[in-house]
């Protein structure tokens, strides 16, 4: 028989969150969404709670609970206010569990631990002006020049593209399977706001990555043992 009962920790950690955002965080949205202003503090003090790597194990510098638990924290940052429940969402979901399921010991020791301990903050680049859920439409592409990948492209809706510091991106890496839409073609690349030729604004720039020991996440489709619209054009350095 299965045990839908919520653990004494899963209901201390849910408590924690609604005290949380009853104090630091409902008195003040209704004026930071009029004002369009984001208040970082609140992540400095979502990370002092350990949510920010809430499901990510210990050794990778987060808090070492259970998805449930990842669930729940959602659950009440949404309660709150859907602004919170994004970011945390694509901060930890998107990004840290990505890099966790699939980053190598260096990328995890590189990018998983600050963005667990709150450090660092991470978005998600997938979605283009053409291409949502029917991701093998996105023309975003990477070719490798030496040791270095070139990448070209643009994404959109990028929730907190204009102050994150970890962004994952995904590009075609393979032309033939692009012409089949075969999304085992898909690669995916790290990049950090402050690397080199990135920037996030409305129009194209240029972006490489030195040495894709780091800034290759996976690719084509397997592991590898690196709202905002953020646009990026490959080029020699």
């Amino acid at each position: 028989m299965i045990d839908f009962e919520l653990s004494e920790e899963h209901i201390a950690l849910r408590n924690t969150v609604r005290e949380f955002c009853a104090g630091e965080v409902a008195p003040h949205i209704k004026e930071w969404d009029e004002k369009s202003h984001f208040e970082r503090s609140v992540f400095d003090k979502m990370a002092e709670l350990g949510l920010l790597g809430v499901c990510i194990p210990e050794q990778y510098g987060g808090a070492g609970f259970d998805y449930i638990s990842l669930g729940l924290v959602c659950e009440e940052l949404e309660a709150c206010d859907t602004f919170m429940r994004v970011a945390m969402s694509v901060h930890v979901g998107l990004n840290s569990l990505s890099v966790y399921s699939w980053g190598t010991e260096e990328q995890k020791q590189k990018y998983l631990v600050p963005q667990a301990k709150g450090e660092k903050l991470a978005t998600f680049g997938l979605t283009e002006p053409n291409a949502g859920s029917d991701v093998v439409g996105m023309r975003s592409y990477a070719k490798r020049d030496g040791d270095d990948w070139i990448l070209n492209g643009e994404k959109m809706w990028i929730s907190l593209a204009d102050v994150a510091d970890h962004f994952l991106f995904f590009c075609w890496t393979d032309p033939e399977k692009q012409k089949n839409r075969d999304h085992s073609g898909i690669s995916c690349f790290h990049r950090r706001a402050d690397d080199a030729g990135f920037h996030e604004r409305n129009d194209t720039r240029q972006t490489r990555h030195q040495g894709g020991k780091h800034g290759l996440l996976f690719a084509a489709g397997r592991p590898r043992s690196g709202g905002q619209h953020v646009g990026f054009r490959g080029r020699r350095l």
